[in-house]
């Protein structure tokens, strides 16, 4: 015996907004495969681009004023450590002022070479 609630259920509209899976055709093979090609290629562009400029920020070109730089920055380190050993052992005192004002100027010239080099290295 079928009761009323049991034929209405069986019988339900399907909402304007819903579609039936059986009568929605399923894409064919053919016409998945080049859209997943294409995916595939653009995939493989994005990756490559991120390859290069990981590659580029993990090598970095030789700079000659970097290398200036350094050896002064190593210069300027050792009069600074000579002018300190000097007020330790009280030597003169124009000795210590001439060591630390070229210690100073060789400061400044190695800071404006990092800083033109830096400046190159943002083109």
């Amino acid at each position: 015996m079928i009761t009323d609630q049991e034929s209405a259920s069986s019988q339900t509209v399907p909402d304007a907004g819903e579609s039936d899976p059986a009568e929605t055709p399923s894409p064919s093979a053919n016409e998945v495969l080049p859209v997943l090609q294409r995916i595939d290629r653009v995939l493989g562009e994005i990756r490559g681009a991120l390859d290069a400029t990981e590659r580029e920020r993990q090598h970095k070109e030789f700079s000659s004023l970097r290398l200036i730089g350094a050896i002064l920055q190593v210069v300027v380190g050792g009069l600074v450590a000579l002018a300190v050993l000097d007020w330790i052992f009280e030597a003169r005192v124009e000795a210590l002022f001439v060591k630390l004002a070229f210690a100073a100027v060789l400061q400044l010239i190695a800071l404006t070479a990092f800083l033109f080099w830096r400046r190159d290295g943002s083109r």
